[in-house]
This record gives C-alpha cells, structure tokens and sequence, in this order.
C-alpha cells in the first residue's frame, strides 16, 4: 500500500548562546502507525512544503507563523538532515519525507501569535534547549536521535551532503 506523501522542512534553529528551539505539542491526532497516542512532545520547529513552494520559502514561513520570527531576523545555512518516517495525521496513514535545515537568529523572543488556526489548538509553547537539556531532559522530544547529530551542527561542522536519518525511532522509555 502506497501512502499519500506528504513534504515537510524542520527547522534547527539555534540562538547565539547555541540554544535549540523546540516546540511543545499535544496532538493526539499524530501518531506513528500501529501505536497508540503517547501524550504531548518536543519537536523542531517546521510543517509541510506546500505546492509550489521551495524548501526555503516553506521554512521562512513556518518559522513566521510559528515563532514571530521573520526572515530578516534569521540566517538560513544548508540542509544538514533528512529522513522518512510513516504517521497517522489526523485518523490518516500518511508517508512524511522530511529535510532539515539549519538556521541561526540573534532573536531570542518568540510568541505563538501567528500560528494557523489548526495549529492553535495542539502547540502548548516554545522554550530553547541546550544540548545537555536535551540530552538529560526525561520529556520526550523528536527526533529522538537528535543529540547524535546536533553537536556538529552546533560547531557549524555541517556535512557535504544531507545525512539519512532513522526518524521512526522511538524514545526508549516508550
């Protein structure tokens, strides 16, 4: 069975003290396939690549509605990630490519102002974490192999090409 595709940009932005941020949703509308609904979560910032709009152009609109932040305010860098996983969304199996891009502000202010009216209901807040929050953190956050890569992210070591990431991993506490 082929699932319906759905193209979506994340957004690794960090802040000048290499804090990441992260948003907090509760959606039990979201769940991985054959899995029952594990309570709200961290994840990038990001959503679906709509048609005729380009990675960059997607991630500078998420980044507005979901932070405030404009595309004044933030330098994108290059694709560092990339993975595939299958979810349910909204009661449908859905087959999500996802490319993560890195981004940096100076702009430590967010609000949740512009967020689509979808979007208002399941986002709870933003924070910013730094890398041993995340990694000491017991909340669960995604993707879960995150600390893996992020360091070299954090020291601008970013690779000559995307990596292939396994974004079906779940946190072992599951």
């Amino acid at each position: 069975m082929t699932l319906p595709l759905r193209r979506t940009v994340r957004i690794v932005l960090l802040n000048e003290a290499d804090e990441l941020l992260l948003m907090c949703m509760d959606d039990p509308e979201i769940r991985s396939i054959g899995s029952l609904y594990g309570g709200h979560f961290w994840t990038l910032i990001g959503g679906e690549i709509e048609a005729n709009e380009t990675l960059l152009d997607a991630a500078a609109r998420e980044l507005f509605e979901e932070t405030d932040i404009g595309p004044h305010d933030v330098e994108f860098g290059p694709v560092v990630w990339q993975g595939d996983l299958d979810l349910i969304l909204h009661g449908v199996p859905a087959h999500i490519e996802q490319q993560f891009i890195v981004a940096r502000t100076r702009q430590k202010t967010t609000s949740l102002a512009n967020l689509t009216p979808s979007e208002t209901v399941v986002v709870r807040q933003l924070a910013w974490f730094s890398l041993p929050s995340i990694v000491s953190s017991a909340e669960r956050i995604y993707p879960v192999l995150l600390p893996d890569y992020l360091p070299d992210v954090i020291a601008g070591q970013y690779p000559q090409s995307p990596i292939l990431i396994d974004l079906a991993v779940q946190p072992r506490s599951q």
